[in-house]
């Protein structure tokens, strides 16, 4: 029973956090277009918003599952 917990619960943990992380990616990307003058010649803000929202929901899945293991 506490490893379908665990699994439960990290199962919980990967898809908050990554669902977190991606919002916070977005804000990261959407501020670093902002402070670094990213041109929008052929959608180069949109790819750097989208690098930062990816790389935030690969960080928060990872946080969300080793913290979903350690909790359960």
């Amino acid at each position: 029973m506490a490893a379908a917990r665990k699994a439960g619960f990290a199962l919980l943990g990967a898809i908050l956090g990554a669902v977190l992380g991606g919002f916070v990616g977005f804000g990261a990307g959407f501020a670093y277009v902002e402070l670094a003058n990213v041109t929008d010649f052929e959608g180069a803000s949109g790819y750097a918003v989208v690098f930062w929202s990816l790389l935030g929901v690969v960080v928060g899945l990872v946080t969300g599952i080793i913290v979903g293991v350690r909790r359960g």
